[in-house]
């Protein structure tokens, strides 16, 4: 379980990964909600940027949901529960782009 919230940071790197796997979608942003409680949760990913491709905006938020969960989050919505919304925080510099990449990779190992 995280101790230390790193959700923003993690939708970051998600974002990243997406854009990266999805060049023709230079617009693609993603932002998260989650309920209150333990930072190692998430209860809905949102994604922006795909102009009216419902399909493919369902697929991009099944990619995001999978390495979410494999940097260990559990992504579900719970009914009747509030949630707030949780901006991403972008990787800046070369060094923390790397950084994502050795993280996300060492997590699709699991």
């Amino acid at each position: 379980m995280h101790t230390k919230d790193e959700r923003p940071e993690h939708l970051g790197w998600i974002e990243v990964a997406l854009r990266a796997g999805n060049p023709d979608l230079p617009h693609l942003r993603i932002a998260a909600q989650s309920h209150y409680g333990p930072p190692n949760r998430i209860a809905f990913v949102e994604i922006f940027g795909v102009d009216n491709d419902r399909t493919r905006r369902r697929q991009l938020r099944a990619d995001a949901g999978n390495i979410l969960r494999r940097l260990g989050y559990s992504v579900d919505l719970e009914i009747g529960r509030d949630v707030y919304d949780v901006a991403p925080v972008r990787p800046t510099s070369a060094h923390d782009r790397m950084r994502m990449l050795q993280r996300l990779h060492g997590a699709s190992e699991r």
